[in-house]
């Protein structure tokens, strides 16, 4: 069974690794760039992609247990391309077609989260002088929610507060500049009962509506470079003439390694 296109992308885009604010690096932007994609976490060595990106449409590069692998995100048309340029052969993978809100991360913190036995929007409060939305999440009727503080501009949980009174909460801090572009920085520190807090630290450019750099608490951190903003040829977004194209049935789509997983 071909899986679906928006489980893809969510758990493949380079610089969204699937649990932490990068999350909300999938771009709500229409504007064109490319950049490296870099990854590191402590004890592990150095990742890097590259990652090209035009409206809706994806492109990324890097090394798998040393072959380049290449993937084709195309979210409206519910489809996946991962080629494969040492044997000039690709797997075509189609699925649901998409919202073009895909490159944006999730609309609510309910999207993508299934077998909730409530999730809803119950007001409005504000971080850093930011208009966000409070929802309440729990997965059993019966226990305590988790709150969460929404921004739905920037498609991130400012705050989240658990039933076990844990805590995630991020705080605006300045404008800084980052490969030559302005840059929001913002603060992240988490709180568990009885430990220290840990911080961390997220950058999100404006104007591209992306993360630009992302350390976490944990020491990990996701970061691009060599931004360019500029229009992509198209060619980048289609198979080359003359490649072979192979039976997907039979494989699991192929992790990123400079992916861990995003927020």
């Amino acid at each position: 069974m071909i899986p679906n296109i928006k489980t893809i992308l969510s758990a493949l885009i380079l610089t969204v690794a699937a649990s932490g604010p990068l999350a909300a690096q999938q771009s709500q932007s229409t504007t064109s760039y490319s950049a490296t994609a870099i990854h590191a976490a402590p004890g592990q060595p150095e990742t890097t992609g590259i990652v090209i990106k035009s409206g809706e449409n994806m492109r990324l590069e890097y090394e798998q247990n040393g072959q380049k692998i290449v993937q084709i995100l195309l979210p409206e048309q519910g489809l996946m391309y991962i080629l494969e340029p040492t044997s000039q052969s690709y797997f075509e993978l189609r699925g649901q077609a998409v919202p073009d809100t895909i490159g944006a991360g999730s609309a609510t913190p309910c999207d993508d989260q299934s077998g909730l036995a409530m999730c809803k929007r119950v007001g409005n409060d504000t971080v850093s002088g930011i208009s966000v939305e409070r929802w309440l999440m729990a997965s059993n009727p019966q226990t305590k929610p988790l709150s969460i503080l929404w921004d739905p501009t920037r498609r991130q949980a400012l705050r989240q507060d658990y039933p076990d009174g844990s805590s995630m909460a991020m705080r605006f801090k300045s404008m800084q500049t980052l490969n030559g572009r302005a840059a929001e920085h913002w603060s992240i520190e988490t709180k568990s009962p009885g430990r220290d807090p840990l911080v961390g630290g997220w950058w999100f450019d404006p104007e591209l509506r992306v993360v630009v750099r992302e350390e976490l608490p944990g020491g990990e951190v996701r970061r691009l470079e060599n931004i360019i903003v500029g229009a992509v040829d198209p060619v980048a977004f289609t198979v080359p003439q003359g490649w072979q194209k192979r039976d997907s049935a039979a494989i699991a789509p192929p992790q990123p390694s400079p992916a861990p997983a995003s927020e």
